[in-house]
């Protein structure tokens, strides 16, 4: 296990794009435009609570401005009101899941009129991209370009494969890069390390996916690789503290600092990824070294609560507190990420609303001036809206009314979480075991 991973590490390493993204400043505004991965994905959420607790002092809002089942094209239709309206300073876009026709990639050797509809979708996707990319340069907005995830076409898991999706979502990835180029835009590469982090888990397992079961979405280990990749190319340092004591051959030492930052709290269902990323050693490193220390085995506390126990020379060397989950610094960014994990699924909801909305053709505005359900039902009743689609509507039919009401509560959580993630002073107790 531990050569698999030596060898997926190295291939990451190998894979990584030069840091590219101009890191998220106080006041930035980030819009994070896309489909479905961003509609309902978790890199996103996981960005933005890095961000408010590695930087706690910036004030940063971010927008879920992705649409399932859309494309370049659809963003292009949707800019003005999804997004410009929210007077962004970044803009990141992800696109092309949606814009290469996977329905064009069924098993067997294509006619020469597929072959031609293949080549169309890839021309207009980058026609569109160009087109996107042109619209937000010039309302001042920064751009950061990112590679589309793959298509999981490698797999030999039951669901159904679409052999040549991928190899079409890596064209747009190059185009993505080439975009990033013309315009000066940051550039996050998550088509080429994720495609080769899979194949080299594949080589020991070929039903292994890092994507997921539908060959499409990731998963939430997944999204974590992907927030390693961006938080990588934005050159974010791997330090959240670091605290240094003189023990000077006693024993017993006690004493009290403020760290500057908070760990980042990986959810359990994200754990996989720690053994495909070097997630902890380069982004999570909160360092406490004691040294002068007799020899022997000591117990640390904090705040009165012992947390674990370590040698002298471990203490030398430097202890990461980030690992240790019962630290009252990780607890306390466990409860800023149940905040954010509230804001997401407001969010999530507020967006099934935008989604519906998008696809009936028009924003409803104040329902209780618009007969919104009449125009629901019919959208519901259309046979060409169903499965996920009608499963929306209908939820849309009992989020709309809410919708003022839950935008507040977003507003609140946003400063709650802001509020959550400030340091505290913490008493520390280093004494034999």
């Amino acid at each position: 296990m531990k050569l698999l991973r030596l060898l997926a590490l190295l291939l990451l390493a190998q894979s990584l794009p030069a840091q590219t993204a101009t890191p998220f400043q106080a006041g930035d505004r980030w819009c994070v435009l896309g489909d479905s991965i961003t509609h309902g994905g978790r890199y996103q959420h996981f960005i933005y609570l890095f961000y408010a607790t590695r930087f706690p002092d910036r004030t940063i809002d971010i927008y879920n401005c992705g649409i399932s089942g859309d494309s370049a094209s659809g963003a292009l239709r949707r800019l003005d009101d999804d997004v410009l309206s929210h007077k962004p300073t970044v803009v990141s876009i992800m696109l092309g899941m949606n814009d290469v026709g996977r329905n064009l990639y069924e098993p067997g050797s294509p006619s020469p009129e597929v072959e031609k509809h293949r080549e169309k979708a890839l021309t207009d996707h980058a026609q569109n991209m160009k087109q996107l990319a042109e619209k937000l340069t010039a309302s001042g907005a920064r751009l950061i370009f990112l590679t589309p995830t793959p298509f999981d076409d490698t797999s030999t898991m039951e669901k159904p494969n679409l052999p040549g999706v991928n190899h079409a979502l890596g064209v747009s990835a190059d185009n993505a890069r080439q975009l990033a180029k013309t315009f000066g835009g940051g550039l996050v590469d998550f088509h080429k390390p994720m495609t080769e982090l899979n194949l080299a888990q594949q080589k020991q397992d070929p039903k292994y996916t890092l994507i997921g079961p539908d060959r499409v979405h990731p998963q939430d280990a997944g999204h974590l690789v992907m927030t390693y990749l961006f938080l990588k190319a934005q050159g974010i340092s791997p330090v959240v503290s670091t605290h240094a004591e003189d023990a000077a051959g006693k024993t017993d030492l006690k004493f009290t600092y403020t760290e500057t930052a908070l760990p980042f709290p990986v959810p359990a269902a994200c754990a996989p990824a720690l053994k495909l990323v070097p997630f902890t050693e380069e982004l999570n490193q909160e360092q406490l070294k004691v040294t002068g220390l007799p020899s022997g085995k000591y117990k640390l506390s904090i705040d009165d609560q012992q947390v674990a126990a370590f040698e002298a020379g471990q203490f030398a060397t430097g202890i990461n507190l980030a690992t240790l989950t019962t630290t009252p610094q990780y607890q306390q960014a466990l409860a800023a990420a149940k905040i954010n994990d509230q804001r997401s699924d407001l969010v999530k909801r507020l967006r099934t609303i935008d989604y519906i909305e998008w696809r009936m053709g028009h924003k409803i505005g104040d329902p209780a001036k618009f007969d919104y359900v009449a125009e629901a039902g019919q959208f519901i009743a259309n046979p060409k809206n169903a499965g996920y689609v009608a499963d929306q509507a209908k939820a849309y039919l009992t989020l709309k009314p809410k919708q003022a009401e839950m935008q507040t509560q977003l507003d609140g959580f946003v400063k709650e979480l802001r509020k959550a993630c400030q340091p505290k002073p913490h008493r520390f107790h280093v004494q034999p075991e």
